[in-house]
């Protein structure tokens, strides 16, 4: 029987290595976002991203997902010292590949920063049941409202693979690449 893909590290806070989820929190203020629902790929053990929009003020909410034992760890630190962070963040443990869509609520923002880092070689086969990074990215996209947005990370150590991928998903959604900022693509969804 396989045992689920998870990664055996931990992705800790550091802007000159891995900045992507101060830069999502930048980008997330000079669009000055409010009240939307944010589906977050990679928390690290920091929560950057969820802590910051939950006490931010901008009523902003943020469904994030680790495939780390350490950065789930922190999540349940995190939030059972802050009711706060709690009611506005949430973080689950899994294999993003292994995403259901049925189990997903609709989102305004999806953050896709580690796309083709975490891709087994058993992943899509059929013991595993996983899928692939464009079929993740149809996915998740699909779960995306019309106008919302979909970020990648420019500096990812899987951007190389995740460009032709990125290519293909262009053709096959209703998205228009809106352009970059600092270290993320960003496109929206039209329909």
């Amino acid at each position: 029987m396989a045992t689920m893909n998870y990664w055996t590290d931990k992705w800790d806070l550091m802007e000159d290595v891995c900045p992507c989820d101060v830069h999502f929190n930048d980008w997330a203020a000079h669009e000055k976002l409010t009240n939307k629902t944010i589906y977050h790929f990679g928390t690290g053990t920091h929560h950057v991203v969820g802590k910051t929009q939950a006490e931010n003020g901008s009523g902003n909410t943020v469904f994030g997902i680790t495939a780390s034992v350490e950065e789930y760890d922190a999540y349940v630190k995190l939030v059972t010292g802050n009711p706060k962070v709690a009611k506005n963040y949430y973080a689950y443990f899994g294999d993003i590949y292994l995403t259901n869509p049925k189990l997903l609520p609709d989102f305004d923002v999806v953050t896709l920063f580690h796309l083709c880092e975490f891709f087994f070689p058993n992943t899509a086969s059929p013991d595993y049941g996983g899928v692939t990074d464009l079929a993740l990215t149809a996915l998740l996209t699909d779960k995306t409202r019309p106008g919302g947005h979909i970020l990648f990370y420019t500096r990812s150590i899987g951007f190389d693979k995740a460009k032709p991928v990125i290519a293909e998903w262009e053709t096959q959604r209703s998205v228009t690449r809106v352009g970059e900022f600092k270290t993320l693509l960003v496109y929206r969804k039209s329909s």
